[in-house]
């Protein structure tokens, strides 16, 4: 059976991904998707307050970025290889297998709260667009206010005849550690390699980089 994230997309999201396309068609078939979708407004029941239906629908709009990546934590831990970890920075560059408890502590930078599908669509706002150079769709999220540790969140989807793959995952968060401000760019690359870089300033204007990679796709652990 196809995996998480290889799997066919929510209706909600299909729809989407339709209407992403149909930009292409003539103008006359815009105009017949609006006739369409005019009509079926007209004729959907409202639904009933409190009866909490609205709420399947709603959180299925947003791309569901946990659990994707916990999908993919899951094949890592099946996985008989090894987790290959690349570091460098402003001191020093390194190269060397990790255990899967280490793993973990990396991956878990990439969970947050604030992508539960509640708080991920109340907080943040989407767009999307194909992008003709990678022939990838992109769907990006940005948070509504200054307050939210993750300020950005990219999923790249490759669009498939049945079914549509997610490609990799980007994040964008800030964070505060006393008087240290966290700058991280994080990258998840589904079933091969996730990548953290860090930007670390201190208000005496001390700053600090840092790159990691965790690489368990053993065809890359040469790049």
């Amino acid at each position: 059976s196809p995996s998480y994230y290889s799997r066919p997309l929510i209706p909600a999201f299909c729809a989407q991904l339709q209407n992403m396309y149909f930009y292409r068609m003539k103008h006359i078939c815009i105009i017949l998707i609006g006739i369409i979708s005019i009509v079926s407004c007209k004729n959907k029941p409202t639904p009933s307050k409190g009866a909490g239906e609205n709420q399947a629908d709603t959180t299925s709009s947003y791309m569901p970025i946990n659990d994707f990546i916990s999908e993919d934590i899951k094949q890592v831990d099946s996985f008989a290889g090894g987790i290959l970890l690349k570091t460098s920075g402003t001191v020093k560059k390194d190269s060397a297998f990790i255990q899967p408890e280490k793993f973990k502590q990396l991956a878990a930078m990439f969970s947050s709260p604030e992508l539960d599908s509640t708080i991920f669509n109340n907080q943040f706002s989407e767009t999307s667009l194909m992008d003709e150079s990678t022939n990838m769709l992109n769907f990006i999220y940005t948070a509504k206010n200054d307050q939210s540790q993750i300020r950005k969140a990219i999923v790249y989807v490759s669009p498939g005849v049945s079914t549509d793959k997610v490609n990799r995952i980007y994040l964008e968060k800030e964070l505060k550690s006393g008087d240290t401000i966290i700058s991280q760019k994080l990258t998840w690359k589904l079933r091969q390699y996730l990548i953290i870089a860090e930007i670390r300033q201190t208000t005496g204007g001390y700053e600090s980089t840092s790159i990691r990679k965790a690489i368990w796709d053993a065809q890359l652990y040469a790049d």
